[in-house]
């Protein structure tokens, strides 16, 4: 997929700066979670990292989403701003 077009993202500046948060916020959590690869155990033994990302994930509510730093690029072309590609 394309980066968000600057026609797209005046005309719905609002919908867009909540994904690019939500987007910030779930590479934070990844970049996290991943420093416990093969780390997390449960009963039936190693926990893949997938689930614990999507743990971590669905407990965190949307009030405590950090904004992203002023000059942040994510990850996800989707996510991109047509100045950022």
């Amino acid at each position: 997929m394309m980066a968000i077009s600057e026609t797209n993202y005046k005309n719905q500046k609002e919908y867009w700066d909540y994904q690019r948060k939500v987007q910030y916020n779930r590479e934070q959590l990844s970049a996290i979670a991943e420093k416990f690869e093969g780390r997390v155990y449960n009963d039936f033994g190693m926990v893949h990292i997938d689930d614990v990302k999507t743990r971590l994930w669905d407990k965190i509510p949307p009030s405590e989403y950090e904004d992203p730093p002023e000059h942040w690029v994510p990850q996800d072309p989707k996510f991109k701003l047509w100045n950022e590609v």
